[in-house]
């Protein structure tokens, strides 16, 4: 049942139209050596900053160091880029090395596509563990063995709002809410139909709107799951839904539809006085909101904390590819402090590179690192495409008006088969 479910997972929502896509790392022909290599490297798009040209000295300089090899480094957008990567692997190619989101090494690892590094992280120089965020390096873990090494860690969520919509609205933009009851009664009266609206809410069905969500449950003290059940459809749960439900009557219509450059793009454009979104993209922020903009730790129940859900990416080797020692070069080299700082919109795994990178990058730092320090991971398991889909699936329902309690419930079943068909 275990290996039948792993397959179904990765094979799970892959479109046709990708079958196509290919990369040629693994193609690469003779030993593991380092000499006379193409190596293939792909990452994720994580804001408007250009990853491309970001890479682009560090592929110089990493070429330079290594005498006769060629990198090739490709960015996809989030939302494409999970569907591009498993299909490439799956037909047996694919890059050398791959960025991957944390939630998804457990099914990387279970369906025998990326390799385990202990015995090339035992005699690394280059790469401690005592250098990294503690969840980011924890993420990498799957039976007992470690399958990537971190390079990105964050958290889902601040929250943006312009500080000009408030004052125009009666509101302080000193004091942004801090309750779920004054988001809700902030975001009202920051509504005004059809050209302004309180709230630029990320919905689609996507891992983001997954994040979201699961940042007001964590915040409320829900849980996705509890040990090898299910925890879905608790009061906490319900709350939380609940919660989004109403901040969605706050946005404009097609919230169902609404992923995260579409959220951005209404709260940068003015038309939505606040975004719930991660510090990376201030780097859009900069250059694409032309007014007050401001962050702030997302409101809380009353009495309660915000705990937002971590996430980030590690890099991972193919299970396949003929260049492993150059595959683990590349690794330690986006291992040091400059080039994960030189590549990176999200914060550098590497715990004071990540810290300075917050102080001299960020607007507003010390509320980034209270949301960072603060938050909680999402279920790190083979079954969490499962577990995703079915949150999606229930995010969806309630948009579409189905009760926060039918949909948690229903979210609640499908994720216990889900984590029973592992056993």
């Amino acid at each position: 049942m275990k290996k039948k479910l792993l397959g179904a997972l990765l094979v799970g929502g892959l479109a046709a139209s990708l079958v196509g896509c290919s990369g040629g790392g693994t193609g690469a022909s003779g030993a593991s050596g380092t000499s006379g290599k193409t190596l293939e490297v792909w990452d994720m798009q994580q804001s408007s900053k250009d990853i491309n040209a970001a890479y682009a000295p560090l592929v110089k300089k990493f070429e330079s160091d290594n005498p006769g090899t060629t990198v090739k480094v490709t960015a996809f957008p989030y939302e494409q880029y999970r569907d591009k990567v498993l299909v490439a692997m799956k037909g047996g190619t694919g890059p050398d090395v791959l960025a991957l989101d944390q939630v998804w090494m457990a099914e990387f690892a279970a369906g025998g596509l990326i390799s385990p590094l202990d015995d090339q992280l035992a005699s690394s120089k280059a790469i401690k563990q005592s250098d990294f965020f503690t969840g980011a390096w924890a993420s990498n873990q799957y039976q007992g063995k470690t399958y990537g090494v971190p390079l990105n860690a964050d958290v889902w969520e601040q929250m943006y709002y312009n500080a000009d919509m408030f004052r125009a609205a009666g509101l302080n933009p000193d004091a942004p809410p801090t309750t779920w009851d004054g988001w809700k009664q902030a975001a009202d009266k920051l509504t005004k139909a059809p050209d302004q609206f309180g709230m630029s809410l990320i919905g689609c069905k996507g891992e983001t709107s997954v994040v979201l969500t699961d940042s007001l449950l964590f915040s409320n003290g829900g849980k996705v799951v509890d040990g090898d059940h299910a925890a879905f459809n608790s009061p906490e749960d319900v709350q939380a839904l609940d919660q989004y439900k109403k901040l969605a009557a706050d946005a404009p219509a097609g919230t169902s539809g609404t992923c995260e450059q579409d959220a951005v793009g209404r709260f940068t454009s003015g038309k939505a006085a606040m975004l719930l979104d991660g510090s990376w993209q201030q780097d859009t922020m900069k250059t694409a909101a032309k007014f007050d903009w401001r962050i702030a730790v997302p409101p809380a129940p009353d009495g309660k904390k915000f705990v937002g859900a971590l996430g980030g990416f590690n890099l991972a080797m193919n299970a396949k590819t003929k260049s492993s020692d150059l595959a683990f070069k590349w690794m330690e080299f986006m291992s040091q402090p400059d080039n994960q700082t030189a590549v990176n919109s999200l914060i550098p795994a590497l715990k004071d590179v990540g810290t300075k990178f917050v102080q001299a990058n960020r607007k507003q730092p010390d509320v980034v690192l209270n949301t960072l320090n603060g938050g909680a991971p999402r279920p790190l398991s083979p079954a969490y495409p499962a577990i995703s889909t079915a949150e999606q699936n229930a995010i969806q329902a309630i948009i579409g008006g189905k009760s926060a309690t039918d949909a948690a419930k229903d979210a609640n079943t499908a994720i216990d088969q889900a984590l029973q068909d592992l056993k």
